[in-house]
């Protein structure tokens, strides 16, 4: 962790704030500043959230970013980017209902997809989408349904509709989660998703067919994210064991290069 190395940048950038001054901002002692700074104690989490709210930093920037390092304009654009991620901005989602007040399952079928971008947050838009009520999902959730284009998914096939749950703090998605990626650039997307908003406020998308490469795209482009929940389809995919373990040497292949790539970054 940064802790002590970060908190003594910060309150010497600070005008050059002494520790006592400090203390007394943050209502402890002098000298519990000063065991942070050089590492002979740690302090406790109300504490760090208190130092983080102080210095206008993440709790994650102040422990493991090393601050010292940084331009100033990049640690303000990771700190939105992480409130964003984590929906501190609240993102609203708008959603239609039926008679009963049940929250419907709206499909955006490919001739919508285009226009999805844009109209995502328009009642207008949503209420024009075809909507149904699905009772084998799970109650208490919001979901959307996608129907897929192309091969870079498979087994799932083109025309394929994948039924998503609607992630509010995208923080919390798993490594290697399959996910429709709702973005201003890409439109939408079915990847699996592996979270790099904390290192370069990025996520980056992987395809299971590997003719497609990966690829990254900036967290604040990205408009939505749905959690793959279930999908319905009009052929059976077939499984295909050898396809299956070739996709995950791949995937361990493509881990290790860019750990590699960041490992030679850093050193640079």
């Amino acid at each position: 962790m940064f802790l002590s190395k970060n908190l003594k940048y910060l309150r010497e950038r600070n005008n050059r704030q002494t520790q006592e001054n400090l203390a007394d901002a943050l209502g402890i002692t002098r000298s519990a500043v000063s065991s942070y700074e050089d590492g002979r104690a740690e302090p406790k989490l109300v504490v760090m959230n208190r130092i983080a709210q102080y210095f206008n930093i993440t709790l994650d920037q102040l422990l493991n970013v090393d601050l010292s390092r940084m331009r100033e304009e990049d640690i303000a654009r990771q700190r939105e980017v992480s409130k964003y991620a984590s929906a501190h901005n609240l993102r609203i989602l708008t959603i239609t209902v039926d008679k009963e007040n049940n929250e419907n399952v709206e499909l955006v079928p490919e001739k919508a997809r285009a226009g999805y971008t844009t109209g995502y947050s328009d009642p207008n838009y949503l209420s024009n989408l075809p909507k149904y009520q699905l009772p084998f999902l799970p109650q208490g959730k919001t979901y959307r349904a996608f129907e897929i284009t192309g091969d870079s998914m498979l087994p799932l096939l083109p025309n394929t509709i994948v039924i998503g749950e609607y992630v509010t703090n995208w923080t919390d998605l798993r490594d290697g989660q399959t996910c429709i990626v709702v973005s201003k650039n890409e439109g939408i997307v079915l990847k699996k998703v592996y979270n790099r908003i904390k290192d370069r406020a990025t996520l980056l998308l992987k395809s299971t067919n590997i003719q497609y490469r990966p690829y990254e795209i900036p967290a604040e482009e990205v408009l939505e994210i749905w959690k793959f929940s279930a999908y319905i389809s009009r052929e059976l995919p077939e499984e295909v064991h050898s396809y299956h373990e070739l996709r995950e040497a791949f995937d361990r292949l493509e881990e290790e290069v860019q750990e590699l790539k960041t490992f030679t970054k850093a050193k640079a």
